[in-house]
């Protein structure tokens, strides 16, 4: 039986700490990955501490479609794709109490691939995505791989259990913090491995569902105007992406003046500080009718509503955000059905990671991208549960936990101090209770 260490939550609300993990065997339709470096996202805080209302909540983190829709097997696909889990939000809402192995983004190695892998091969670079595409379901075939079947058929997903024989499951039923793992093969995308792991990481969340909600969801076009609400690392990129498709008018929306300050080094026209009537200070920045298209990565219920308000009548409103399992966003009815507004939630950038994340991992390669922004601390593994606390501090954008085993290419293993905003800042633990911002 294959060992891992990984770094785990009990779910009510102590400190993650690293346990080793006897793994579960490659079944058909996985894949045994050794693990390269895994991205902190601050949607693990609802997993860490969950709020109090989304025990026994009716929605899953990382998704964006209907928890209560069923997800059957695709028997008799080509590929098969893993033993199912099963989503029971009933049990326990984000954790339940349960040991879960935190992260939903990473990079590595395959090792061992199960039957029924066709995609796959020992040796294969790939990226860990916070989300599936079977490319088989019914939402594979119908153009919206972002409601793939198999987000909520794996949402709980045990991985394997500690030495005392206690189930161990992956957050979302991803898992990533951790030595090595097996996948489902719908949780992988092949990649070059172009850039260095701590960048490839980044493209299992934030890259593809800050840059796909711009380019593929919203389809922003040259000359529109953009307002994204919330400046973490999510908003950034999403900041990135705009300036990339040719937006002329970029307005960045956060309370924190060292996100509005690195918004615009990255591309934003604009900065507002959140306060007072949002959506008049987005008009009066576009000719008095609202952005083309409007972007929340706030991970608030006041920022997506404050979206679609700052959004023009016939505009675009994208949420991404996840402010727990269990809220609930008000729209004005006349509003909601009168002004032509497109709302389109985007479920890690529209989902169609197998085209999108080898297309990013080019944009990323060529320096059009820029991560050093981005990257504000890299732990070792044996720290990795010091990443937590440091998201406290709003200048935290995104850790990456390196392993043991990354290839050299990758930067040091070590948090990197730093005075201007373009250079990774030293994490200072403080909480792990600070509010989640944003999802993948």
């Amino acid at each position: 039986m294959t060992s891992t260490r990984a770094l785990v939550a009990r779910g009510d609300g102590s400190a993650p700490r690293l346990i080793e993990v006897e793994l579960d065997p490659v079944g058909p339709g996985e894949v045994l990955v050794e693990l390269h470096a895994s991205a902190v996202c601050r949607t693990e805080l609802l997993t860490v501490d969950p709020p109090a209302a989304d025990v026994g909540a009716s929605a899953g983190a990382n998704v964006g479609a209907d928890a209560g829709a069923s997800a059957p097997a695709n028997a008799g696909a080509e590929e098969t794709d893993g033993a199912a889990g099963g989503w029971d939000a009933a049990a326990g809402g984000a954790s339940g109490g349960r040991l879960t192995v935190l992260g939903h983004a990473a990079t590595g190695e395959v090792v061992e691939v199960g039957e029924g892998v066709g995609r796959l091969r020992p040796g294969d670079r790939v990226v860990v995505v916070g989300t599936h595409q079977c490319g088989e379901c019914f939402y594979c075939r119908n153009g919206a791989p972002g409601a793939c079947e198999k987000i909520f058929e794996h949402m709980e997903r045990r991985v394997g259990e500690t030495a005392d024989g206690e189930i161990v499951w992956g957050d979302g039923g991803i898992g990533s913090h951790a030595e090595r793992l097996v996948y489902p093969q719908s949780n992988l995308v092949r990649v070059e491995g172009a850039v260095p792991p701590e960048q490839l990481a980044l493209l299992g969340c934030g890259v593809t569902s800050g840059l796909g909600s711009v380019l593929e969801v919203a389809g922003v076009r040259p000359g529109q105007s953009v307002a994204v609400s919330g400046c973490g690392h999510l908003g950034l990129w999403m900041v990135q992406a705009a300036r990339l498709a040719g937006a002329t008018t970029v307005i960045a929306i956060d309370p924190e003046p060292w996100r509005r300050e690195r918004a615009l080094e990255l591309g934003a026209t604009h900065a507002l500080d959140g306060t007072g009537d949002v959506p008049a200070a987005v008009r009066a920045l576009t000719e008095g009718r609202g952005a083309d298209v409007g972007l929340e990565a706030a991970g608030t219920t006041l920022a997506m509503r404050q979206s679609f308000e700052a959004t023009r009548y016939g505009g675009v409103v994208v949420p991404t955000g996840l402010e727990s399992l269990a809220a609930e966003v008000t729209l004005s009815n006349l509003q909601y059905a009168l002004s032509s507004r497109t709302i389109v939630g985007s479920q890690c950038g529209g989902g169609d990671v197998r085209r999108i994340v080898p297309e990013y991992e080019q944009l990323l390669a060529r320096g059009v991208l820029r991560p050093d922004a981005i990257i504000t601390a890299r732990y070792p593994l044996d720290a990795a549960a010091d990443a937590y606390p440091a998201l406290a501090d709003p200048q935290q954008l995104t850790g990456v936990i390196l392993m043991p085993r990354a290839p050299s290419a990758a930067a040091p293993a070590t948090p990197a101090a730093a005075t201007t905003p373009t250079a990774a800042t030293t994490p200072t633990p403080t909480s792990t209770t600070a509010a989640p911002e944003e999802t993948p």
